[in-house]
């Protein structure tokens, strides 16, 4: 069943739009709105999202990736307490190549609340880039004592 935001915007998923109005938006305009709260603000965006579009398993959220336009992201290894996910694809090597500090706290915050819907346990995300791989590592961490 679709949720609310999903029906909302379901006409929009065979639309096509540029990756320049994307990085428009995501790199510019926003930059600007929050300057030095961008990064937290867009982990915590990415988190809302997250919300708005609960997944059923991990193995969503590759998908939900591909669709949202935010890159191939691929599950790398899952563990007891931790989930390692690489993303890459154009637009990231795009990022990654031509931005000064290339951010992805939002697909981070998405990637981190998502988990923590599905495990019950209060999870954190963070990045390391790889611009030599043209790469973006995603670590998802959680304490199974820390329930939601």
């Amino acid at each position: 069943m679709l949720s609310n935001y999903e029906t909302k915007i379901e006409k929009f998923k065979e639309m096509e739009v540029s990756a320049f109005a994307y990085e428009l938006i995501k790199e510019v305009l926003i930059p600007d709105l929050l300057g030095s709260e961008y990064p937290s603000m867009m982990y915590w965006a990415g988190k809302n999202i997250a919300r708005k579009f609960p997944l059923d398993s991990w193995n969503d959220i590759p998908a939900f990736f591909q669709e949202a336009g935010w890159g191939n992201l691929v599950l790398v290894e899952a563990k007891k307490n931790r989930i390692e996910f690489t993303l890459d694809g154009p637009l990231v090597s795009n990022r990654l190549k031509h931005q000064k500090e290339p951010n992805f706290q939002l697909e981070a915050g998405f990637i981190a609340e998502q988990i923590q819907m599905l495990n019950n346990n209060i999870a954190e995300s963070y990045e390391q880039i790889k611009k030599r791989t043209d790469k973006v590592e995603l670590t998802v961490k959680w304490d199974l004592k820390d329930r939601v």
